[in-house]
């Protein structure tokens, strides 16, 4: 019966919260390697292991099903990390420590280091639940149309200098979200040629013309491209919103 000892002062609420305490440590130690899958073994700044890793092991490799046939993930692996790791990055140390940061070598923007950085994500555009590209351009799809606020279409777009360097041509929105991604425009012929995305969140559109608040006129024909005029790719969307991110600070 309840509280009859087993032997000493050890009875049946003695077990239940013993087995209560082990359970718990299970789970915590579960929890811990499960979350080290990715981004371990801990490494230096220098890409070399660190020597501190922690007090749990890196939990076995596991593997996972991409959806919508994209293929198959492995984690933690070693053969996963470096394939998705840059290694021509151009900068220099500027302390013997660790945690200290480090400086551009060249040219920041076309590196894509410091604010500029991208992380080389897959070249793949973005799917839905449907398995169809999230963002596409508001023209390919007559379902959509701006409710409120100004439509920045045929506005002309302006730097942070001053410079008139192309007019908005068209909208991409992300189809499930309902929300609009990035504005299309065409450059200008003196700054450059063809079309260029700038993030929403990086533009102010007002009534008389569109804002690029974070890049000179001298900025604009290195805004890195698409290679689809109808669909964009995580590591395009990488590299255009780091080339505005970086303008902020590179002018």
């Amino acid at each position: 019966m309840v509280g009859v000892n087993f032997f000493g002062n050890f009875d049946l609420a003695s077990l239940a919260i013993w087995l209560f305490w082990g359970f718990f440590a299970l789970l915590i130690y579960y929890l811990q390697t499960e979350n080290m899958r990715e981004g371990y073994p801990l490494e230096t700044e220098d890409g070399a292991i660190a020597p501190n890793q922690g007090l749990f092991p890196v939990p076995g490799t596991k593997e996972f099903d991409l959806p919508h046939g994209r293929g198959k993930v492995t984690v933690p692996s070693v053969e996963n990390e470096d394939a998705h790791r840059r290694t021509d990055l151009a900068m220099a140390r500027t302390a013997a420590s660790e945690g200290f940061p480090h400086a551009p070598t060249g040219d920041p923007m076309v590196d894509g280091v410091g604010p500029a950085s991208w992380a080389p994500r897959r070249d793949l555009p973005e799917l839905d639940g449907h398995g169809h590209p999230k963002i596409k351009p508001m023209s390919a799809n007559d379902a959509f149309f701006v409710s409120a606020g100004r439509d920045p279409r045929g506005l002309p777009v302006v730097c942070r200098d001053d410079q008139v360097v192309g007019t908005v041509t068209d909208m991409w929105i992300d189809e499930p979200e309902q929300l609009v991604r990035y504005v299309e425009f065409e450059m200008a012929p003196e700054f450059g040629s063809g079309r260029r995305l700038a993030p929403i969140t990086m533009v102010k559109v007002t009534n008389r013309w569109v804002d690029l608040t974070s890049l000179n006129s001298t900025q604009i024909a290195g805004i890195p491209t698409t290679k689809s005029n109808t669909e964009v790719t995580l590591l395009e969307e990488e590299k255009i919103t780091g080339w505005f991110a970086g303008g902020l600070m590179y002018h």
